[in-house]
């Protein structure tokens, strides 16, 4: 637009108003000027301007890795939840009762005891041996009995301990999977999309998910800038562009190393603040080049803005 402007000025403009200076002298002059600063004026307003649509932050589709059906789902669309927040539970009466039958397995110490019995009774057997034997009543054969039976014994016990500890990690595992079928929102945001009712079953390898969260606060926005316009750009500065017509303070989140080859432009990510959820994802976001070198105060407040229904 700018080029355009340029050469009209330069074709239709500037041979006018030489050919009519002679005639009308010193009053066209300052018309001259005053057109000539006028056009000066409205240059910065006549920057190039990118669009693009305001995005959630993150979209979260929840379902569970395993098949089961749902027992109860605590929230609504539309309702705002916050991270750990729970959402729904598959039913675990199966899982319950394996966990209380395991959590009774893992203390039975029954096999334990006696295996410290047959130990303790071994040991006493070999030290008694081994008194007969200073003496020279214990032969060579029953030495080696005694001590062969002690290392039995031994390992008899230490098997007994690995199987109650093996019990009680298998209890541990009953109620991590109890706990996945409880499942929680893993950000603060809204439910936008229930796909289930309840009684459904849901997981496993079934694609669809659950629960969809999105989260709202911040908000981003992708923009695809010319390599010149793009190198003024920093991670963590902020800048303002606006939507609705109304500026808004934006934090640049990251821009790309790498130019499209088909496009020629750099990808430059935005971050809106949006703590009120006044500004609704899928607004139109604009970008003016100019404000690239423009210091921007921090934390600038959304105003005039009507709140997200």
């Amino acid at each position: 637009m700018n080029y355009l402007l340029l050469k009209l000025v330069n074709s239709k403009l500037l041979p006018t108003m030489f050919r009519n200076f002679p005639k009308h002298g010193v009053p066209f002059l300052i018309n001259a000027c005053i057109l000539f600063f006028f056009f000066l004026s409205v240059l910065p307003c006549l920057a190039q301007t990118y669009d693009a649509f305001l995005e959630p932050n993150k979209i979260v589709d929840i379902s569970s890795p395993y098949r089961g059906r749902i027992s109860v789902i605590h929230v609504r669309e539309g309702d705002q939840v916050k991270t750990g927040q729970l959402l729904a539970e598959l039913d675990s009466q199966v899982l319950k009762a394996q966990l209380a039958s395991a959590g009774e397995a893992a203390q039975f110490h029954g096999r334990v005891d006696s295996a410290k019995a047959m130990v303790s009774m071994r040991k006493d057997r070999y030290a008694m041996l081994k008194e007969l034997e200073k003496s020279g009543n214990a032969r060579p054969q029953e030495m080696t009995r005694g001590r062969t039976d002690l290392v039995i014994a031994r390992a008899e016990l230490l098997g007994a301990r690995e199987d109650q500890k093996l019990k009680k990690l298998e209890a541990d595992i009953i109620r991590a999977r109890i706990e996945e079928n409880k499942l929680r929102s893993p950000v603060d945001g809204v439910v936008t999309k229930i796909y289930k009712e309840e009684a459904e079953l849901i997981g496993g390898t079934e694609q669809q998910g659950f629960i969809t969260v999105v989260q709202l606060d911040p908000l981003q926005v992708q923009f695809h800038l010319p390599p010149d316009i793009a190198a003024k750009l920093a991670v963590g500065n902020e800048l303002t562009v606006e939507v609705d017509a109304n500026p808004i303070s934006a934090e640049i989140a990251f821009v790309s190393p790498i130019i499209n080859a088909q496009s020629g432009t750099i990808e430059v990510q935005l971050r809106i603040k949006n703590k009120e959820h006044r500004l609704a994802s899928g607004r139109r976001c604009i970008f003016k080049d100019t404000v690239a070198d423009k210091k921007i105060p921090k934390n600038t407040e959304l105003q005039n803005v009507e709140p997200q229904r």
